[in-house]
């Protein structure tokens, strides 16, 4: 399996998806299931996280369609495992470089602010246009730069000051805002059919403070943190929402939230 640079274990996947799930990921989450083309019977899902692309999929499903969902991370799984039950979905713990399935398996496959995150990207890509039947369906998306989504530059700005640029973790999520990269990717997995669009959608949130607990405590970068400063945790929280509140909107918050969508077919 590939090596996980930055590990969502522990507490982190809980906070991940209270505090950045409804407002990050959910917005997306849903747009990239309505993606989704005629009604497909076999739906595969790479890293599926906590479950909200899974959650959204369950809901539009037909009754005799199956869903698989994978991670490679098994505490992020557990979680999305507990707050979704469906007969037709199969849990897996995979890795997107090497998935264990037959060739021409899945009618559609989904894979929702992953790619970044694998070591080889383009085996990724030549795994899915493997177990894709004829006709079938890639939907993917990548965040934006970093610039265009104001709460997580805030974020990540702050971080790397009090860190004294030492490396973080936001330094991966918002690494693949190239259309061309994708487009790349895909022609050479064996796509021919691609289109890779710019999707704006706004986040919301109750507040400045849960985005801050979210973008600290809930993903690896908490881990960075403390091995410099434990103090430093509540700081950094505190500094991220005042910013928020004053840069970007009062509380409740909304905010523009920027990603490229690609859709593929085999």
């Amino acid at each position: 399996m590939q090596k996980n640079t930055f590990s969502f274990a522990g507490n982190i996947p809980e906070k991940y998806d209270r505090y950045l799930g409804p407002y990050l990921f959910e917005p997306f989450a849903q747009n990239l299931v309505e993606c989704i083309k005629d009604n497909p019977q076999n739906i595969l899902e790479i890293a599926c996280g906590t479950g909200r692309v899974t959650r959204n999929i369950m809901n539009k499903m037909s009754s005799n369609s199956k869903l698989v969902a994978t991670d490679i991370n098994p505490d992020m799984m557990a979680l999305a495992k507990q707050r979704a039950h469906a007969p037709n979905v199969t849990w897996l713990q995979a890795d997107a470089q090497q998935l264990p399935f037959e060739d021409a398996t899945f009618d559609c496959v989904i894979c929702q602010f992953a790619i970044m995150f694998f070591p080889d990207k383009q085996k990724a890509f030549n795994e899915v246009f493997r177990v894709l039947k004829s006709g079938g369906q890639f939907l993917f998306s990548t965040w934006d730069k970093i610039e265009n989504n104001a709460t997580s530059h805030i974020s990540h700005l702050t971080v790397k000051r009090l860190l004294q640029d030492q490396p973080a973790f936001y330094d991966i999520p918002f690494s693949m805002y190239h259309p061309g990269e994708l487009k790349i990717l895909s022609h050479a997995a064996g796509f021919e059919k691609i289109n890779i669009k710019k999707v704006t959608l706004t986040g919301h949130s109750p507040s400045a403070k849960d985005i801050a607990i979210g973008y600290t405590e809930g993903n690896p970068v908490v881990n960075e943190i403390m091995k410099i400063n434990p103090e430093l945790v509540e700081t950094i929280k505190k500094e991220i929402a005042e910013t928020i509140n004053k840069q970007v909107s009062k509380d409740p918050v909304q905010a523009e939230l920027s990603a490229w969508v690609g859709d593929a077919e085999k």
